[in-house]
C-alpha cells in the first residue's frame, strides 16, 4: 500500500522542476537550458533507480509539458526526456559508491547528448548557429548540479519499501 502512495512522487517531483524551469529566472543565458536539464537528469535518474516509475507515456507527457511551458519547438524537450529515460533503463540498478558513480558518468553522457540535440535542433529550427558556449556553461552547470539532485532522488528513494514491490498504478515494465 505504502509503494501505491509514493509511486507518483518521482512524476510529481520531475513536473515540479520543469515548472520551476519554465519561471523567468532573468539569469544568463545558459540558466534557462541548466534549469531544463534538470528533469532530463531526474529522468534518467528514477529510470536508473526504479524503471517502472517513468514508463514511456509518462516520459513523453513530461517532454510535451516542457515543450508547451518553454515554447519550444514541440518534441524538442519530448524527445529529450525519452532518450534519458532510455538511456537510465541502461545502467545496471546496482546499489552502492561505484552504481552512483557509474549514474553519474551515464547521466552527464546523457546530458551531454540532450545537448547536443537541442542545438542541433534550435540551429536548424531558427536557421542560423546557436552560441555553443551558452550551451556548454549550462552542461556544466548540469551536470555539477546532477550530484544535489541524485541526493534528494536518493532520499526519496529510501522512503520505499526494501520488497521491491511493485505499483498498481505505473506499471513501466
Amino acid at each position: 500500500m505504502r509503494s501505491l502512495l509514493l509511486s507518483p512522487l518521482p512524476v510529481v517531483l520531475v513536473a515540479s522542476l520543469v515548472i520551476v524551469a519554465s519561471l523567468p529566472w532573468g539569469g544568463p543565458d545558459w540558466l534557462d537550458l541548466a534549469l531544463l536539464l534538470m528533469p532530463i537528469a531526474a529522468i534518467h535518474d528514477w529510470s536508473a533507480r526504479r524503471p517502472w516509475l517513468m514508463p514511456a507515456l509518462i516520459v513523453f507527457t513530461l517532454g510535451l509539458l516542457a515543450d508547451v511551458v518553454t515554447h519550444e519547438p514541440l518534441g524538442v524537450w519530448t524527445s529529450a526526456a525519452l532518450v534519458a529515460a532510455l538511456s537510465g533503463r541502461m545502467v545496471h540498478p546496482e546499489r552502492g559508491r561505484s552504481a552512483a558513480f557509474r549514474r553519474y558518468v551515464h547521466a552527464a553522457a546523457t546530458l551531454t547528448l540532450v545537448v547536443c540535440l537541442v542545438g542541433v535542433v534550435t540551429s536548424l529550427h531558427g536557421w542560423r548557429l546557436v552560441d555553443v558556449r551558452p550551451l556548454l556553461e549550462a552542461l556544466l552547470a548540469a551536470c555539477l548540479a546532477y550530484p544535489v539532485l541524485s541526493g534528494l532522488m536518493s532520499t526519496i528513494e529510501g522512503l520505499w519499501p526494501a520488497t521491491g514491490e511493485r505499483s498498481l498504478l505505473l506499471r513501466g515494465d
